[in-house]
C-alpha cells in the first residue's frame, strides 16, 4: 500500500497566510512560524496591521543567530535571510521587490513541510500585537 501526504497547497497556487505576535513594546521584537507555504515559493506582498520591520528566514538557526542585527544593517550574504520588509503607518503592505523566492532548509523526514520563519519587530511608537500577512505563489508544496 503507498503512502503519501495530503497536499494543502498546489505548484503555482496563490496563498496568504497570516500569524500575530504578542503584544510588542516599540523596538521590540517576536518569532513567528507561518505555516502552509509549501517548502519553496515566491513572495509576493508583505501586509501588517501596524508598523513593523519583517524578516524571512530559511530557517530557525539563520532567525536566531539574525535576531540582533539592526535595521540600518544589510545581512550578511548566505546568512539565511530570505526577505528584509518594513512597513509603516502610511504603507502596511509592501509589495516583495522581483528576487523574492523563500526556501525551508529543515524538511526532513518528520517535518515534510516545515513553516517559514520569520522574525517581526515592533518598528511603531506604540505597544501592538502585530499582525503578518504573507501572500505567496507555492512552487513546490
Amino acid at each position: 500500500m503507498a503512502n503519501w501526504l495530503p497536499r494543502t497547497q498546489l505548484p503555482g497556487q496563490q496563498v496568504s497566510v497570516s500569524a500575530t505576535t504578542t503584544p510588542l513594546l516599540p523596538g521590540a521584537s517576536a518569532l513567528l512560524d507561518l505555516q502552509g507555504l509549501g517548502r519553496l515559493g515566491h513572495v509576493l506582498a508583505v501586509s501588517t496591521d501596524a508598523p513593523a520591520w519583517v524578516s524571512l528566514y530559511s530557517s530557525a538557526t539563520a532567525r536566531e543567530a539574525d535576531g540582533s542585527r539592526p535595521v540600518t544593517r544589510d545581512p550578511a550574504p548566505g546568512s539565511g535571510v530570505l526577505l528584509d520588509l518594513a512597513t509603516t503607518a502610511e504603507a502596511l503592505s509592501i509589495t516583495a521587490p522581483p528576487g523574492g523566492t523563500y526556501f525551508t532548509s529543515e524538511m526532513t523526514t518528520t517535518t515534510p513541510q516545515p513553516p517559514l520563519r520569520a522574525l517581526v519587530r515592533n518598528t511603531g511608537t506604540s505597544q501592538a500585537a502585530i499582525a503578518v500577512t504573507v501572500t505567496a505563489v507555492v512552487l513546490a508544496p
